[in-house]
């Protein structure tokens, strides 16, 4: 059974669940974290179509690889995907707990979940710090994603880090993120199939550290329109050497709030830069990554105060130089959140 999603889909629903949170931070600094002390919960669910084209989508139509010089079978699917967040305002409204589906997953479209707290300091700064920890057996990867001519095998990925973020730092409209991971591959057997000595294996080995962080800002235009742009460095540092790469993005992203409505759009753009030659293909790999989304947010949907209704559709793409890793995928979806 295929336990992982299409990098796009994570990255959009997240972003869509969050869409309240993306709002508050395009105000001016908040006084309060919430309206109400106390317990607050947030449901949501969306039905959905993808299409995507990824050697590591470990889905049963991917598992036959006829050679190395594609980037994989396109695949077609619909989904249902539920998310949740639970959070509790202690009686002074500056500090929050809260549990909730991971949005700072830096390393693999992963499901992910995290655990944390924020603190609202008297100069308007608000600190986050969260942990998530691993979810055994929950998602998966290849054993050897170089095998040919044969079924590939999955294995267990476990992911856990953590993240923290300062927002609205002393009153202004500057954001300061950070975030890591470690990865852990249950069955490492990359490039066993090809007959590569002990050395090279070892370039190959996929257990990781990622780490992120990002500054961010945001423009107000005229009333209810925002500009957010937003500077990211992501490196992972690999077991296997020929892993190692470097990440330099950019996120532009506009807001429209206008009564219940709401549309946030945003466009990224990357490269990624490795440190050493892959022994597979004997080239180092540079990637390209661009990608746009849009979420449209329609709040107290059929007059109900706590349902907000939702359109969303996203496109990913990554051209590397090596054809192997290349990636695209498209993505659309509806859904409605419930608060309570």
């Amino acid at each position: 059974m295929q336990k992982r999603f299409p990098a796009i889909i994570l990255t959009i629903l997240l972003s869509n669940f969050l869409v309240t949170e993306v709002a508050a931070n395009s105000a001016p600094a908040p006084q309060h974290l919430a309206e109400e002390a106390g317990w607050e919960f947030t449901l949501g669910i969306h039905l959905g179509y993808s299409s995507s084209r990824s050697q590591l989508d470990t889905a049963h139509d991917n598992k036959l690889n006829e050679d190395l010089n594609n980037s994989g079978h396109s695949l077609d699917k619909t989904f249902i995907f539920p998310l949740a967040r639970a959070q509790y305002t202690f009686a002074e409204f500056k500090t929050q707990i809260f549990a909730a589906d991971s949005r700072e997953q830096i390393s693999t479209a992963a499901f992910q979940y995290e655990l944390g707290i924020t603190h609202l300091f008297n100069n308007s700064s608000e600190l986050t710090v969260a942990y998530f920890p691993p979810l055994l057996s929950f998602n998966d990867t290849w054993q050897d994603p170089y095998l040919t001519g044969s079924a590939r095998i999955t294995t267990d990925e476990n992911t856990q880090g953590g993240r923290f973020s300062l927002t609205h730092i002393a009153g202004s409209s500057i954001t300061l993120k950070y975030a890591f991971a470690f990865t852990d591959i249950e069955n490492e057997h990359s490039g066993q199939s090809l007959g590569l000595n002990a050395k090279q294996l070892t370039l190959l080995r996929r257990d990781s550290l990622y780490q992120r962080v990002e500054i961010q800002t945001r423009y107000r235009i005229a009333p209810g329109v925002f500009f957010k742009p937003a500077l990211q460095y992501t490196t992972r540092s690999a077991d296997g050497e020929a892993h190692n790469f470097d990440q330099y993005g950019l996120q532009l992203g506009l807001l429209f709030f206008k009564g219940r409505h709401s549309l946030i759009t945003t466009l990224n753009a990357g490269i990624k830069k490795f440190a050493v030659e892959n022994p597979v293909f004997s080239q180092k790999q540079n990637t390209v990554n661009a990608g746009l989304f849009s979420v449209y947010s329609y709040a107290q949907a059929l007059n109900w105060q706590p349902l907000i209704f939702n359109i969303l559709a996203g496109y990913n793409k990554e051209d590397s130089d090596i054809n192997f890793y290349d990636s695209e995928g498209l993505f659309m979806s509806t859904g409605i959140t419930y608060q309570f």
